[in-house]
């Protein structure tokens, strides 16, 4: 029969793979530090062209002013804080989040699956013809088949035949 219909393939295992993409986010916080002072400039001034307000000045200079910086960096985001007063750093937090994809691959093997043959059968001895008729063939997951054939004989007579078969080796 396999002459007969051409270009038949073996059956090959069925693989079924599934991805799944998670992105994992880590987040983390370092606790406040203070830098310490490395070197200081002074700049001497005699005078002043414009009328100075002290009291403007010395709540400027009093003042806390906190900067949050952030900087988006492909999978990382990073968040820099800084407490600013008295023309110094009172303190500087650093945060970020760090997100990479982890990539989970199932990977599913159907290796002999149960099939279904169809077919036709022919028997007879040298001058003549016994059986003719149409075959079913069923192969289970344990490669072991089961064939029902119904035809007729040399005679007209209805014939049904089963068949079992197992198979051999590996």
């Amino acid at each position: 029969m396999r002459s007969c219909s051409g270009n038949v393939q073996p059956t090959e295992p069925v693989v079924i793979r599934d991805t799944v993409i998670e992105y994992v986010t880590i987040e983390k916080e370092y606790p406040v530090y203070v830098p310490k002072i490395k070197y200081v400039t002074k700049v001497d001034i005699d005078t002043f062209t414009i009328p100075v307000d002290t009291a403007a000045i010395l709540a400027d200079y009093y003042a806390i002013r906190t900067y949050e910086d952030t900087q988006v960096l492909d999978s990382l985001d990073l968040t820099i804080t800084d407490t600013v007063s008295q023309n110094q750093i009172l303190g500087r937090k650093i945060a970020y989040n760090f997100t990479y994809p982890r990539n989970t691959i199932t990977e599913t093997i159907y290796i002999n699956n149960r099939e279904f043959y169809w077919g036709v059968g022919v028997a007879g001895a040298t001058n003549q013809l016994n059986y003719v008729g149409g075959e079913l063939l069923y192969r289970n997951k344990k490669k072991q088949a089961y064939g029902l054939g119904i035809g007729i004989n040399q005679d007209l007579v209805p014939v049904i035949s089963g068949r079992m078969y197992w198979k051999l080796g590996k």
